[in-house]
C-alpha cells in the first residue's frame, strides 16, 4: 500500500520523553501503511520535517500549544491554554455536570442557601495549576478582592478569581483521567484515608483539609465505566482539544462532577517531571501498560489522520 497521508508528532523538550513519540511512531507504521509519520521539534522553525511533511494532507498532534514549530499544512490538534472561566463555561454549556460556578466581582454576594456553608475559589487564569490559589472558605465572607491585592506569584493578579460549590465526597479525593480523542489512556486517583471533618468548623482549612495529600491518602488506577464515560463525554464537549486530562470527583451520595480538562496539554504524564512520583505512588514500573497508551494514541491518531488530514 501507498503512503497517502502524513502524521507529525510535535516533541516538546521538558514535556515528554521523545522514546514516547517514537513508540507511538512505530506503531502507527506498524498498522497503517498508509500513513507516513514524522517527529518535529517544537523549537524548530525552518525544518526538513516541515517542508517534507507538507507533500500529502497532513494531521499534526501536539500535546501542548505549538511554539517555534508551524506546519505549512494541515490539522492542526494542540493544547490550547485557556481562562479556566471559559473552559468551564463551555463544558457547562455542554450538559457536562461541572459544580456550580461564577465569577467572583466587585458586587458578587454569595448566598450559603445556594453554595452551602463552604465554597471553593480558585484562580482562572490558564497556567493556574498545581492546586496554587485554590481555597476552601465560608460561603459568607467571600468578597472580591482586585488584582492588585493580590501577592505578585497570585494567580490572582492574572485572571479573575471563581467561586465553585464545594463537593463533598466524604473524604478527600479527585480521578484525574487522561485521554486523547476521548479514548482513555491513563487514571490517576487520589483518596484521602482520613474522613472529612469541616462542618463543625470555620477555617482558616489547609489545602491537605480538602485535597488529598500523602501520608493520609492512597493512590490507584480505576477502570469504573462511569467515570471513564464522563471522562470520554468531556471530550465530545471540547472536541477542539484532543489531550484532555480530566479532574473528576464523586461525591459521597454517588453523583460525578468534572472540575476541567487542562485545556493546555501539559499533562503527559508518562514522561513528565512528575512521572517518577506517579510511578512510586501507583507501584508500577510503566504508566503506560494499563491502558496500552502508546498503542492506543497510534489508533487513534490513525483513525484522525485517514479522517482529517487536509
Amino acid at each position: 500500500m501507498s503512503q497517502t497521508r502524513n502524521l507529525v508528532l510535535v516533541h516538546s523538550e521538558g514535556w515528554q520523553d521523545i522514546a514516547d513519540m517514537e513508540t507511538i511512531k512505530k506503531h502507527v507504521e506498524e498498522a497503517a501503511p498508509d500513513i507516513e509519520v514524522f517527529i518535529a521539534s517544537n523549537t524548530a522553525r525552518l525544518s526538513y520535517t516541515r517542508k517534507k511533511a507538507a507533500g500529502r494532507p497532513c494531521l499534526i498532534f501536539s500535546p501542548i500549544s505549538l511554539l517555534t514549530f508551524q506546519p505549512n499544512r494541515g490539522k492542526v490538534y494542540s493544547g490550547q491554554p485557556m481562562s479556566k472561566l471559559i473552559e468551564m463555561q463551555r463544558l457547562a454549556s455542554a450538559g457536562i455536570p461541572v459544580p456550580h460556578f461564577e465569577e467572583i466581582r466587585p458586587d458578587t454576594v454569595l448566598s450559603p442557601d445556594f453554595y452551602g456553608p463552604l465554597v471553593i475559589i480558585k484562580p482562572s487564569y490558564a497556567l493556574a495549576s498545581w492546586g496554587v490559589g485554590i481555597e476552601l472558605v465560608p460561603t459568607a465572607g467571600v468578597r472580591y478582592k482586585a488584582p492588585s491585592e493580590y501577592l505578585d506569584e497570585h494567580p490572582g493578579r492574572r485572571g479573575p478569581m471563581v467561586a465553585q460549590r464545594f463537593i463533598d465526597c466524604g473524604y478527600a479525593m479527585t480521578c484525574r483521567v487522561l485521554t486523547l480523542f476521548g479514548a482513555p489512556l491513563f487514571t490517576y486517583c487520589r483518596e484521602s484515608t482520613k474522613p472529612l471533618v469541616l462542618e463543625s468548623r470555620h477555617g482558616p482549612f489547609n489545602p491537605r483539609d480538602f485535597m488529598p495529600a500523602p501520608p493520609d491518602s492512597i493512590a490507584y488506577s480505576t477502570r469504573e465505566p462511569d467515570i471513564l464515560a464522563l471522562a470520554a463525554a468531556a471530550y465530545e464537549a471540547m472536541p477542539d482539544v484532543a489531550l484532555q486530562a480530566c479532574d473528576i470527583l464523586r461525591s459521597k451520595t454517588g453523583e460525578l462532577y468534572l472540575l476541567e480538562v487542562n485545556p493546555g496539554g501539559g499533562t503527559w504524564m508518562f514522561s513528565s517531571k512528575n512521572a517518577a512520583g506517579y510511578r512510586e505512588r501507583l507501584g508500577v514500573e510503566d504508566l503506560a501498560t494499563e491502558f496500552d497508551a502508546f498503542r492506543t494514541c497510534a489508533r487513534v491518531l490513525i483513525e484522525r489522520t485517514r479522517a482529517e488530514a487536509i
